[in-house]
């Protein structure tokens, strides 16, 4: 059996033929740093070449999934230096690196299931986007914010568009939604609900148990033919939503991220009433 990789801020651990992949910065309910990027990359490319795991569990440490890309991180980008002109900015390659792991992920020969219990917001659902199985607490929250902050959800939106159609993605993204679990169920972000960590643990186990009745080769060719059926998404588009983002976050973007860290509201916010006048 071949060792696991060490990767930081990642814990693997292997049971029969399934590897689980644990998000592990609980104190950040496992939000996505460089580290986590980083890892993600080498450990699909050691699982390309690593054929004896068909399965593959993505989960969050400490009770929570995943809180989206890391604030911190986030606030150093607002920081970055305008691009000197005919070069690349620096904030468009940041943002980018995240499509290529959402890339790496989808076309790993292995079945991915993804345990979403907590907080499941921005970049998470990219993550979920790409997993074959999806398995949600029934008290998990989801959230689409990144407008909210000035920023789209560059390269995560395709992956949805993929996975619950224009309108939904369009509906959620727009209106910077915040859903339970049961909503994202309909709309087929995730595919089963259960309750608490013993209807998760077994809810899990019936999945990995249902994978294991099938040749592990033919699943993965499965996998290859509908991902080219469905048409995968072109690695263009994700270039040109990392200059989006990069646009939006050095203008209206930085006065969100402000007032995020600072708690305030952001200067564009504008509520409505039904009783209000005009």
């Amino acid at each position: 059996m071949t060792a696991l990789p060490e990767l930081e801020d990642i814990i693997l651990s292997r049971r029969q033929s399934a590897l689980t992949v644990t998000l592990n910065r609980p104190r950040a309910k496992n939000a996505l740093n460089g580290a986590i990027m980083t890892g993600l990359m080498m450990l699909c490319d050691w699982l390309a070449a690593n054929r004896d795991i068909r399965m593959v569990v993505l989960r969050g440490a400490g009770g929570s999934f995943c809180a989206g890309g890391d604030i911190k991180e986030f606030g150093k980008m607002v920081m970055a230096e305008e691009p000197a002109d005919g070069a690349s900015d620096p904030v468009a390659r940041n943002n980018r690196v995240f499509g290529d792991v959402l890339l790496k992920l989808d076309a790993i020969p292995q079945t991915v299931i993804t345990v979403i219990e907590g907080s499941a917001f921005g970049g998470a659902n990219g993550l979920i986007s790409v997993s074959d199985v999806a398995i949600a607490e029934s008290h998990a929250r989801f959230s689409l914010s990144e407008t909210t902050l000035g920023v789209p959800p560059a390269q995560i939106g395709p992956f949805l568009v993929r996975r619950i159609g224009l309108y939904n993605t369009r509906r959620l993204a727009l209106t910077g939604a915040h859903f339970g679990a049961q909503e994202a169920c309909r709309i087929g972000l995730v595919d089963r609900v259960v309750n608490g960590d013993a209807g998760l643990e077994g809810a899990l186990a019936e999945t990995l148990s249902a994978i294991g009745r099938c040749e592990p080769e033919a699943n993965a060719a499965t996998k290859a033919i509908l991902n080219r059926a469905a048409a995968p998404v072109d690695p263009a588009q994700l270039d040109a939503a990392a200059e989006d983002f990069a646009k939006c976050l050095r203008g209206e973007g930085r006065k969100g991220a402000m007032a995020f860290a600072q708690k305030e509201t952001p200067p564009w916010l504008e509520t409505y009433s039904a009783t209000k006048e005009a």
